[in-house]
């Protein structure tokens, strides 16, 4: 007897839960959708390939990992970003210090090449580090791409009193 209570309340709970779901009511996804037009990104000898065509450069990767829409991939990307713009900021530091050097001040040549070349130096390791940046978002941006995914919808079919189930398994590769 308890069997039989414990399969109505069962059925009781899971008619219920259904019919506070909207029509078209896909209740499990591993994670956001991604859309299928999305392709792989390929690296090759420092470069970047998006669907089969040559980038010209890591910025031109912001509007897959935009249309991704994957928090993580975005914050490597605008942490790419951040350490490419302070890399140009710091390569014109050269610049600013001939530039406000006094007229009629010798400047020391040892002291310029320490500036200039500490400057080349400081560049070189902030693009280094944010091309780390976007090597992780690329790799995170082709997991979630491949990622399996499973789907499982309920819906009622037009005109009758009848539901109609779906459920689904994708595999990218």
């Amino acid at each position: 007897m308890r069997s039989i209570y414990l399969i109505f309340a069962g059925i009781f709970l899971v008619v219920t839960s259904q019919a506070q779901r909207p029509a078209d009511s896909t209740f499990y996804r591993p994670g956001a959708a991604v859309p299928a037009y999305l392709k792989p990104i390929e690296r090759s000898f420092g470069s970047y390939y998006y669907g089969g065509k040559r980038l010209r450069s890591s910025n031109s990767l912001e509007i897959p990992f935009n249309e991704l829409n994957d928090p993580y991939v975005n914050r490597q990307f605008r942490t790419y970003r951040t350490f490419v713009l302070a890399g140009q900021v710091v390569a014109a530091v050269p610049l600013v210090y001939v530039l406000t050097r006094k007229r009629g001040t010798f400047t020391r040549s040892s002291e310029y090449w320490t500036v200039y070349f500490g400057s080349i130096g400081v560049t070189l390791g902030l693009t280094i580090i944010g091309n780390t940046h976007v090597r992780k978002a690329v790799t995170e941006y082709n997991r979630a791409l491949a990622n399996a995914r499973f789907g499982f919808s309920v819906q009622p079919m037009p005109g009758t009193t009848k539901t109609a189930f779906g459920v689904s398994l994708t595999q990218r590769l």
